[in-house]
């Protein structure tokens, strides 16, 4: 038999008492039995897909080096939270040579041509979306710009408010001052003192 991973989540204490786990296993296994593929689940519970903390699912990212043939889970809303982090996932899963299935979406099935093409042109519309925010956020700052709003990193100040002066600051350290010395005298943190200085060279 050919190993294959499966990945089930569900979102609330909710979800789990009504058995969406086990649900999503059946469908799982449903496709799996025919095709003779020796499941290894991964499971986690009252996870929701926008919470990066999801054990089960970096555990199975950990055990790739058993080399499954394919992840597959019951629907991609189990697996990813967004379309650019499917995509990522997919590309990262295709790096190491194993495939992807989500039983209940169409097409979605990356160990086959159609399934590839479909994740093309999703990879195109990402890519498409990405251009048009970033084109909308060009436009929105210039706009704003032509009415005198400033953008960059905020004033450096000290403790009771007053700018910190970056020549000075230069100075004081040609004269010999460590960063340290000159936060004292400028009564400052240290830290805005060492991105100057940074920024100086």
């Amino acid at each position: 038999m050919t190993l294959a991973f499966a990945y089930v989540r569900a979102s609330t204490q909710e979800e789990v008492r009504q058995g969406s786990n086990e649900r999503q296993k059946d469908v799982i296994r449903q496709y799996a039995e025919p095709r003779r593929f020796e499941l290894e689940f991964f499971e986690d519970r009252a996870k929701s897909g926008k919470n990066t903390q999801r054990p089960d699912f970096e555990r199975m990212l950990k055990s790739l080096d058993k080399k499954p043939k394919v992840v597959i889970v019951a629907k991609i809303d189990r697996f990813a939270r967004s379309l650019s982090d499917l995509l990522r996932m997919l590309e990262f899963l295709g790096q190491n040579g194993i495939g992807f299935v989500s039983v209940n979406d169409p097409g979605i099935d990356t160990t086959t041509p159609n399934g590839r093409l479909l994740l093309q042109i999703l990879g195109a519309f990402a890519e498409f979306e990405r251009n048009m925010i970033n084109s909308r956020t060009k436009a929105g700052r210039e706009q704003a710009m032509s009415r005198g709003v400033k953008f960059g990193r905020p004033a450096l100040k000290t403790r009771n408010g007053s700018f910190i002066d970056r020549r000075k600051v230069i100075e004081l350290k040609e004269r010999g001052l460590s960063a340290r010395a000159i936060a004292k005298s400028m009564e400052c943190s240290i830290t805005p003192i060492l991105r100057i200085l940074k920024e100086g060279h």
